[in-house]
C-alpha cells in the first residue's frame, strides 16, 4: 500500500471467508485519561459511507467474536454497538454544522465522545518511529485511474489481465507477461488503458484501481479493479533498479520514477523485470476492497498491521501536521476520523497507519507525500 507493497500482499493474508487470522486480538495500548478535542477539518465528507459499509459487515458475520481491547474483554457486538452511537452523534454533528457555530457544534462533539467513549492510544514499539515521543507513524496510499478500453488500439495499449485459470499461467513473470505474449488470444484482457507500463505497475503496488470507459454519448463508465491475487513471484520497488542504472540521483518520489522511466524506454523493459511480481485483478461493483470485502472508502478507511490488529471497524481519530506539498516552509493541519478496513504485509507495528485517499492525482499526491507522526486514538463506548 502507498509507498510500500502493502496492498499486493493485504488480501493474502485473509481468508477468503472473510475470517481474519488466528486468535482475534488488538495491538498494545494504553487507556487516554486527558480530554480530547476532537474535530474533523473536511466535517465528516464520506463518513457516513464509511460507517454503512462497515455496518453491513457487521450485520452478516459473527457478533459473538471475543477479543481483548486494551484492559478490556469484549465481543464484536461490542463494536456494531460503538460504532453506531458514533454515528448518531456524527449525525447530530453535521446537523449542528449546517446551522450552528462550527466551533461550538465541534466542543459539544468532543463533550460527548470523551463523556461517553473509553480513548485509547496505540503504545510505539521500541523499534518504532515513533516510540519516544508515543507517536503513530501515518503514510497513505490511494487508487490510480485510467482511462480504458475493451479494444487494442494505438491509444490504449496496455492491458490489464484477470487472473488465469491455468497453474502455469498464473506463475508467469511479470517479464514474460510484458513483453513476450505469453497471455495474448487467452481472453484475459479486462481492459485495454492508456498509461504506461509504470503506471499499471504503480496500480499492482496499490492492490486495486478504476478504469473509466468512454461510453458512445460521449459520458464515462466507472469500473472497479479489486487485487485477485499475485504470481506468488518475489517483489522490489522500481527505484532500486533505476538507481543501479543511474537513472535516479537523491529524489525518489513517484513523480522523478515517472520521469525517469518514460525518458528511458531502451531501459524500460530491464526496470520492469527487476520486479518478477505480477497483480491479477477482478472487477468489481464497488471501490477496492479492504478486509472482509468491505470496500475502501477515501480519507475514510486506514490499514493497520495484521500480526497486531486483527479486529477491523474501530473508530479512529488521526491528528499530525504535515509539510505542505507547494510550499515546505507551510504546515497543514490534518485531523480526521476514519475506520480501520484494511491490512497489508509492509504495515508493521502497534503504532503504524496507512491512510486511504481514494482516486485520482490529489491522491497520489497525498500518498507519495504523506510520511508523518502524529496522534492516533481508538475510541471504544464504555
Amino acid at each position: 500500500m502507498g509507498k510500500c507493497a502493502a496492498a499486493i500482499l493485504s488480501l493474502l493474508l485473509i481468508s477468503a471467508s472473510g475470517n481474519t487470522l488466528g486468535k482475534s486480538k488488538t495491538i498494545d495500548m494504553e487507556k487516554v485519561e486527558e480530554k480530547i478535542d476532537f474535530t474533523d477539518d473536511i466535517d465528516f465528507k464520506n463518513m457516513q459511507i464509511a460507517i454503512d459499509r462497515q455496518l453491513e459487515y457487521f450485520n452478516r458475520t459473527n457478533l459473538r467474536t471475543q477479543f481483548s481491547f486494551g484492559s478490556r474483554l469484549l465481543r464484536r457486538s461490542h463494536l456494531k454497538t460503538s460504532l453506531k452511537r458514533f454515528n448518531a452523534i456524527v449525525k447530530e454533528t453535521v446537523s449542528c454544522l449546517e446551522n450552528g457555530n462550527r466551533k461550538s457544534c465541534y466542543e459539544e462533539m468532543s463533550n460527548k465522545l470523551n463523556s461517553e467513549f473509553e480513548i485509547y492510544r496505540p503504545v510505539p514499539l521500541k523499534w518504532e518511529k515513533g516510540y519516544k515521543d508515543k507517536k503513530t507513524l501515518f503514510t497513505s496510499y490511494y487508487s490510480p485511474s485510467f482511462v480504458g478500453s475493451s479494444n487494442k488500439s494505438d491509444e490504449f495499449k496496455y492491458p490489464i489481465y484477470a487472473k488465469p485459470k491455468s497453474k502455469k499461467l498464473q506463475h508467469l513473470t511479470s517479464d514474460q507477461i510484458n513483453y513476450t505474449d505469453a497471455l495474448k488470444g487467452k481472453g484475459l484482457e479486462l481492459f485495454y488503458v492508456n498509461a504506461s507500463l509504470y503506471d499499471i505497475w504503480l496500480l499492482h503496488v496499490e492492490g486495486g484501481g478504476r478504469v473509466r470507459v468512454k461510453r458512445k454519448d460521449g459520458t464515462f463508465k466507472n469500473y472497479y479493479l479489486s487485487y485477485d491475487g499475485t504470481n506468488s513471484k518475489s517483489f522490489a520497488m522500481l527505484y532500486k533498479k533505476m538507481k543501479v542504472l543511474g537513472l535516479l540521483d537523491s529524489g525518489v518520489t513517484i513523480e522523478d520514477q515517472r520521469r525517469a522511466f518514460n525518458e528511458n524506454p531502451e531501459l524500460q523493459r530491464k526496470i520492469l523485470a527487476s520486479c518478477p511480481s505480477y497483480v491479477w485483478f477482478k472487477v468489481t461493483e464497488d471501490e477496492p476492497l479492504g478486509v472482509h470485502n468491505i470496500p475502501l472508502t477515501s480519507r475514510r478507511s486506514l490499514a493497520t498491521d495484521y500480526r497486531r490488529m486483527q479486529e477491523y471497524g474501530v473508530i479512529n481519530f488521526v491528528k499530525f501536521s504535515q509539510e505542505g506539498h507547494d510550499n515546505p516552509d507551510k504546515n497543514i493541519s490534518f485531523s480526521q476520523f476514519f475506520l480501520n478496513q484494511d491490512t497489508g504485509g509492509a504495515i508493521e507495528g502497534n503504532a503504524r497507519s496507512d491512510l486511504y485517499f481514494g482516486y485520482g492525482k490529489k491522491a497520489e499526491l497525498a500518498a507519495n507525500h504523506i510520511h508523518d507522526l502524529g496522534e492516533q486514538y481508538f475510541l471504544i463506548l464504555k
